[in-house]
């Protein structure tokens, strides 16, 4: 009886999961947007991002989504304008047990540096939704708002809104 103990001990020693609360959650992104307001048109992109946080024991998570990458503006009028796009967000969301997660987040810092036009700075909400089926992998869905409203040194009026959908492809680790 003592050696069947032993082995249930021992066995139950190595099944347990230990958890630290770590997100780490590595990102690729495309974006596909239209922008309105002073101009209007189309917008698109790729990206590279993190998001890096914390995990609760039960289903929640609160993370910093840091993000920067390509942008190019196609305005109805006038020449199309390619920048640079660096974001960091806020962000709190929910990992369901039915292979699917949610998130909502708020824009710390969002703003464009296009190559003739000048930068652009501007407030941003998001939300989306992943799917956690695949091996290590998450495809994610995201919902952003802008609006930029502080040209620093642009060309442009400030004035402009963008609506974008965001694709991605991500590694979320849970260290």
């Amino acid at each position: 009886m003592k050696k069947v103990m032993a082995v249930f001990a021992l066995v139950l020693g190595f099944t347990s999961v230990s958890q630290a609360g770590l997100l780490l959650e590595p990102y690729l992104s495309y974006e596909m947007g239209t922008m309105s307001g002073a101009q209007d048109g189309k917008t698109s992109g790729t990206g590279l991002g993190a998001r890096i946080g914390w995990t609760a024991p039960v289903m929640f998570w609160a993370a910093l989504d840091g993000s920067t990458g390509t942008v190019t503006s196609k305005p109805d009028v006038g020449a199309d304008d390619d920048g640079k796009r660096t974001s960091l967000y806020a962000t709190v969301g929910v990992d369901f047990p039915i292979l699917v997660r949610g998130w909502l987040g708020y824009g710390l810092m969002n703003e464009v540096s296009f190559d003739t036009a000048g930068k652009v700075k501007g407030k941003a909400t998001k939300i989306g939704i992943g799917f956690t089926g695949l091996p290590f992998v998450s495809l994610n869905v995201e919902m952003i708002k802008e609006t930029f409203d502080d040209a620093d040194g642009a060309t442009m009026d400030p004035t402009l809104d963008n609506s974008a959908t965001v694709l991605s492809v991500s590694l979320p680790l849970d260290l």
